[in-house]
Order: C-alpha cells, then structure tokens, then sequence
C-alpha cells in the first residue's frame, strides 16, 4: 500500500480485520484485497462472525441504530506505542454516519500516524 510503503519505521504496524458487511464481503474478496495491500509490516484478519467489529462498537459507542447496527466497519484506530487494549484507541477515524469522531481524512489520519511513530 502507498500509504504504508511512504511511512518510516519498523515500529509501524498495521492490522487490516475484515468483516462481512456489504453483498460481496466474503473470505475470498478480503484475501484478494489482502495480496493487493502486502506489506511487511501489515497482518490481514477475517472477522467472519463480527465478533471484533461488536466489541469494538460497543467500546466506540456506535449505535445500534447507525449504519451497520452497531458493529465497528470502516474505521480506522490508532494505538500508541506498547498499546494493551484494543478496545482504547488513542485516536480513530470513520466513514459512518457518525459524530463521535472525525471523519476519514487521509491527510490527518497520517499526520496522527507520524505523530505516533
């Protein structure tokens, strides 16, 4: 990924979960999105069952309500050095229909990214 391949450091880590929200969402459409986005410093998961997107959006206080019913998806969460709880990230963005935290911004989301490195 561009995004990954301009950004120092080999403390940099990067964990892509899939989850299937949307007609297509499936193991095969993730791993193939995966190969596309190889990068040494990044792990692909599947979260087949939403398990990881439930927690997470009850921990960011995602509504039922909102797009998704509740499950975290298309967030992106940023934890800092030695980080222990994934459910605390120091900073996150979304491309829901939120208000709890800022919309993506490519920019921002990789100042903040520099700024933790």
């Amino acid at each position: 990924m561009e995004l990954l391949a301009a950004l120092p450091g080999a403390a940099l880590a990067v964990r892509y979960v899939w989850l299937p929200m949307l007609p297509g969402d499936t193991f095969e459409a993730a791993a193939a999105v995966a190969t596309r986005l190889r990068e040494p410093r990044a792990k692909h998961y599947w979260d087949g069952d939403r398990r990881l997107g439930r927690r997470l959006g009850d921990a960011l206080s995602i509504p039922p309500e909102a797009q998704g019913g509740g499950i975290a998806w298309d967030v992106y969460l940023l934890y800092g050095r030695g980080a222990k709880d994934i459910a605390a990230p120091g900073f996150w963005m979304h491309q829901l229909a939120l208000t709890q935290a800022p919309r993506l911004d490519a920019v921002e989301f990789r100042r903040r990214v520099v700024e933790l490195l």
